[in-house]
């Protein structure tokens, strides 16, 4: 199995010039600050699914027929330690074999959490301007950046291997660059 790992880091900058804002130029040169947040993740671990229920063991329990049983593995390639991509190339659906339709068998041998989705690489910025009105008040501009680089990061693909969708990462919602203007109050 792909050893799983994350790193967070964020860091937060006051420029240190015209911390007073006194006069006009500290007011229009003083006050700004930078910080970001960094997300390094390696991708979640997901089973593959068989799609159906050919034996009838989860009859009765709405939501799970087929999304629990895995499917027969029909190849001696290591698929944990595999992105995605490589299990495309190598076959995809068809390093897998479903169950047979006639209910002998209830489960197949494919482990649990066998596949990894693609990891997570994020950095968000942002930059403020604090205004200082009054002792007590101030006034903050703030531009932010969520997804700086606008990197997809992809989610678990379709995981039922009876499914012409499976392991395509590509469909699900990769997120994309968000940037919010903000002005707030303090008082």
């Amino acid at each position: 199995m792909i050893e799983t790992s994350r790193f967070s880091t964020n860091f937060v900058y006051e420029l240190p010039f015209y911390r007073s804002q006194a006069g006009l130029a500290g007011h229009a040169l003083g006050g700004w600050q930078a910080s970001s947040f960094l997300t390094l993740q390696s991708g979640s671990p997901f089973s593959a699914l068989n799609g159906s229920d050919p034996a009838g063991a989860l009859a009765g329990i709405d939501g799970l027929v087929g999304n629990s049983i895995r499917p027969n593995l029909n190849t001696s390639l290591d698929l944990s330690r595999m992105s995605l991509e490589d299990i495309l190339l190598a076959g995809g659906q068809n390093l897998f074999r479903t169950l047979p339709s006639n209910g002998s068998v209830r489960i197949g041998n494919l482990g649990r959490n066998t596949l990894r989705s693609d990891g997570i690489g994020n950095i968000d910025l942002s930059i403020a301007k604090n205004t200082r009105i009054t002792e007590s008040k101030q006034l903050q501009f703030r531009l932010d950046w969520f997804n700086l680089t606008n990197t997809r990061n992809f989610g678990i693909p379709e995981a039922r291997v009876n499914n012409d969708g499976f392991a395509k990462q590509w469909t699900t919602d990769g997120g994309n660059r968000r940037i919010f203007f903000s002005l707030r109050y303090v008082f």
